[in-house]
This record gives structure tokens, C-alpha cells and sequence, in this order.
């Protein structure tokens, strides 16, 4: 099983490739020019998985409605069949709903909550119009991909996905009344990072958590057997000093820590509490830290030549990374 961490900047784009030639997407990072404007190692999830020869995906994971996530998935829809959506939401409120549009003094990230919740919508249309299934998951759920990969759903909480969805059904109702409007957006935009879905990746003896944007403080409920054997985990919110929790990562065997942040570390994403922390918890045993981005971050990383993806080969157990 080839993992591969796809440098899309500020966001998440993580392939999964058994030897069997099953592949699953979790995101695709965004779409925005910008994030991809100077620099010559990042790349857009859809021109990753062409230049691999990917035309077709077995499985695709939308985490949650955030930019960073959602909006890169638009063109891996138009250059890839795919078989098996799954989604952390009720699908039939988005169906139903219609493009919306913020009030021009929104809150500057309120636009882009926007943008990817029209893009959402859109995949959802495209995937029934073309026959693809569509699975709403939730805690509890476990799923078997291919030979190789087995998926336990451990978040988001149904109660805050009931109420996120009450958000939308108000915000499709409003349409045409824009502060109104952009009020539910603003609600929404500060609300989707609950949502996220928490996924625990089984290959083998290794495992791999991905938590999206989802943070240790909505873990709770998470039975905690379930977070305590994590070799690799992918860090939650891009590193910002909400991502980590003595509680859940103390425990865990950590091998690898992933951040999938931009280099610029915006929004204090790759916080250096962060890592001094997580060195501290686990000073006797301290895990490799891997940044999808960054070329030098001393004294944790450094990769002077560049790179366009990192893969964690696993296999017999063992973890191999590669930087592409």
C-alpha cells in the first residue's frame, strides 16, 4: 500500500494505492490560482493523479466543506471515474438547494467557505447524474477497500452534523435575501471544521489517522482503544496549536506526523508548540515529522531539493518514505 501526501499547498490531497490497483482520494485540496502561483513543487490534485496515469478512482472521501478540501475535487471529477463517494452529510438537503452567493462586505473567508460549498453541491449533482454511489457515513461505520485498507469512521458527531445541516437547509431557504444569506454562510464557514470527518486507516499492523480539520477537543466519545496504536498520524487543522492534545497523543506509537500546510504557515498552521510538544510526550520514542510543503524547518524537516508529493510505502509492516 503506497500512501502519498500530494503537495497542494495549504490543504489536503492524500492518495491511497493498493497493489491490487485499488485507489481512494481523501480531497483534493483547493482551486485557487493562487496557491499554486511561485511555486514549482506544488500541484493540483488532478494533474497529480494524471501524471500517475490515474483514471479512475475506486473510492473519494470529501472530509468536510472547506475550500482547502473540497474545491480541488471539481476537476478530479471531470479526468477521473469514480466508483464510491462517501460524506459525512445528508445528501438530499444539497440536491435540492441552489447556488448561493455572500453579500460583498463578508467576512473575508466567508467567499471561500461559499466557493466550496457550490463545488460540493456541484460534485454531489455530477455523481448522481452519472450513477456514481454516494455513502453518508458516521461513527461507527467500518468500511473494507480492496484487499488491503480497512476504514473505521470515527467522527464527526451526528448531533453537530444535525445541526450544521439545519444551517444549510436555512441558508438554501434564505436564497435571494442576501444578509441573510451571508449570515448562515458566516455561521457555517466557523461551524464546518466540527464536521469533519475523523478516519482511521488500517493496512496491515500500521495505522494511519486522518482527522481533516476535525480537532482532539471533538474527540470525545471516541473509544479510546481506537486512538491509542496510531503510527501515522496525519495532524488535524495544519498544524495550528489546535491540532494536539496530551490526552489522545501521548499514548499513541507514533512513527510519522504528517502536516499538509503551505510554507508560508499562514493562520499560525505549523505552529512550533506543535512539535516541541509532541517531542516532549514522546522524548524516549519521537516520531519523524513530514511537511508536504516545506523545504526547511529546522529543527524538525528539511528537504532542500523540493518535492510534488510524500509516499509512505507500507509493506510487511514496515513504513518507507519517499518524496516525489
Amino acid at each position: 500500500m503506497r500512501i502519498t501526501m500530494i503537495n497542494v499547498g495549504y490543504g489536503d490531497a492524500i492518495l491511497f494505492q493498493g497493489s491490487s490497483g485499488f485507489t481512494a482520494l481523501l480531497d483534493g485540496g483547493s482551486a485557487l490560482q493562487s496557491e499554486f502561483d511561485g511555486s514549482p513543487y506544488r500541484i493540483r490534485a488532478a494533474d497529480y493523479l494524471q501524471r500517475e496515469g490515474i483514471t479512475e478512482l475506486d473510492a473519494l472521501f470529501i472530509s468536510h466543506i472547506h475550500e482547502d478540501h473540497v474545491c480541488g475535487l471539481e476537476p478530479v471529477m471531470e479526468r477521473c471515474a469514480v466508483k464510491d463517494i462517501y460524506v459525512p452529510y445528508p445528501v438530499e438537503p444539497f440536491l435540492k438547494g441552489c447556488e448561493l452567493h455572500p453579500s460583498p462586505g463578508a467576512f473575508r473567508s466567508v467567499p471561500l467557505y461559499t466557493n466550496a460549498l457550490n463545488a460540493y453541491r456541484r460534485i454531489l449533482l455530477r455523481a448522481v447524474k452519472t450513477g456514481t454511489s454516494i455513502t453518508v457515513t458516521g461513527p461507527g461505520d467500518t468500511l473494507a477497500l480492496g484487499s488491503e485498507l480497512t476504514v473505521k469512521v470515527l467522527g464527526p458527531k451526528p448531533g453537530i452534523v444535525h445541526s450544521y445541516m439545519e444551517l444549510v437547509k436555512e441558508a438554501y431557504a434564505s436564497a435571494g435575501r442576501e444578509a441573510a444569506v451571508t449570515e448562515l454562510l458566516t455561521k457555517l464557514d466557523a461551524a464546518s471544521n466540527q464536521t469533519s470527518m475523523l478516519l482511521r486507516f488500517e493496512v496491515e499492523e500500521v495505522v494511519f489517522l486522518s482527522a481533516a480539520d476535525s480537532c482532539p477537543r471533538e474527540w470525545g466519545g471516541v473509544p479510546s482503544f481506537l486512538l491509542e496504536n496510531v503510527n501515522v498520524l496525519k495532524l488535524p487543522h495544519h498544524g495550528q496549536i489546535d491540532s494536539i492534545s496530551e490526552q489522545f497523543m501521548k499514548e499513541m506509537p507514533l512513527e510519522y506526523v504528517i502536516t499538509t500546510s503551505g510554507s508560508d504557515r499562514r493562520y499560525n498552521s505549523s505552529h512550533p508548540q506543535v512539535y516541541q510538544r509532541l517531542l516532549q510526550w514522546r522524548n524516549s520514542h519521537p516520531p519523524r515529522f513530514l511537511f508536504s510543503d516545506e523545504r526547511s524547518y529546522p529543527p524538525y524537516f528539511s528537504r532542500p531539493e523540493g518535492f510534488q508529493a510524500i509516499v509512505l510505502e507500507i509493506n510487511s509492516g514496515g513504513i518507507t518514505p519517499e518524496f516525489i
